[in-house]
């Protein structure tokens, strides 16, 4: 944790998340203030542009390598309500970093979805945890995190800090072989994992309405897409399952039309977009590379 000189600074502290990314982020340099329900303010973030030195990933430079500092976006999100904690070291030692990172990214989603929608922006870039090059959990007072400073802080590990053979481990063969397959034309992506890969977005950035109206054009697409491979194995009763979800997914997006989900249809949503993406596995699961063709067998084929 890092040293605090002298006492505690008079007045409220706040909680404090300040992360880096290589690059730039589709917000201009500034402070923004990101409002919840009743106009009532949530956090302020500070967007910054910085520079760092050119990463090496291991490997010593060499001659003719660009030495030069990289673009490195610095966001800090400061939370609107003072921090309720009696000793804020003591709070800043125990605190779970990684949950403290995960509220910290999710506000800075909605604040560039929101951005994407008032520029119009078809291509947004994502904001990964992956993508991080750095990230601290501070406390501090209000103008210290006007200004991305705080009282005291600690660091919270990101991906990219994880040794390499980690980092690595978790990619997955299977996905590889997909992509292979993708490539070579023995696989096709579906529309309806497309669209669902998107709903699932939504209702991980908390955007419920849109997932349950994504979801919805999602299963449709799934369901004809999945009917050339109810032969996969347990294929059938997964896409039955999703016949049968039907009217609650159109229950779900009638009331994201009308202005929002009650508990249970967002309970349905997270439901029924689990069981998709449980057919959509089904329909390549358990096969190699090059083992059997991935494309639906032509329809006047012999079986």
């Amino acid at each position: 944790m890092a040293a605090r000189p002298g006492a505690l600074p008079p007045g409220p502290l706040f909680r404090i998340v300040q992360v880096e990314v290589a690059g730039e982020v589709d917000l201009r340099e500034g402070r923004w203030t990101v409002r919840g329900h009743a106009n009532r303010p949530e956090a302020v973030v500070v967007v910054e542009t910085t520079e760092r030195p050119r990463r090496r990933f291991g490997r010593r430079s060499r001659p003719g390598d660009d030495d030069g500092l990289v673009p490195v976006a610095r966001l800090t999100v400061v939370d609107a309500d003072p921090l309720d904690a009696d000793d804020p070291d003591r709070w800043l030692a125990a605190a779970n970093g990684a949950d403290e990172l995960h509220a910290a990214l999710a506000t800075l989603r909605r604040l560039l979805h929101l951005h994407r929608v008032a520029a119009a922006e078809p291509d947004p870039r994502p904001l990964r945890g992956r993508d991080l090059v750095r990230a601290t959990l501070a406390y501090g007072t209000g103008e210290e995190g006007a200004y991305g400073r705080w009282t005291a802080a600690r660091p919270v590990e990101v991906p990219a800090q994880a040794p390499e053979r980690v980092r690595r481990s978790g990619r997955g063969i299977e996905a590889d072989e997909r992509l292979a397959d993708l490539l070579s034309g023995r696989d096709a992506a579906l529309a309806g994992e497309v669209l669902a890969l998107a709903a699932r977005r939504d209702l991980a950035d908390g955007r419920t309405r849109e997932a349950a109206l994504g979801l919805r054009m999602a299963l449709e697409a799934a369901i004809a897409e999945l009917e050339p491979w109810r032969d996969a194995p347990h294929l059938d009763e997964a896409l039955d399952a999703l016949r049968d979800a039907r009217p609650a997914v159109a229950a779900a997006a009638a009331a994201a039309v009308r202005g929002g989900l009650d508990d249970a249809q967002l309970e349905d949503v997270r439901v029924v977009l689990g069981t998709l993406f449980v057919a959509l596995g089904r329909r390549a699961g358990g096969r190699r590379v090059g083992e059997r063709a991935a494309l639906p067998p032509r329809r006047d084929a012999p079986r």
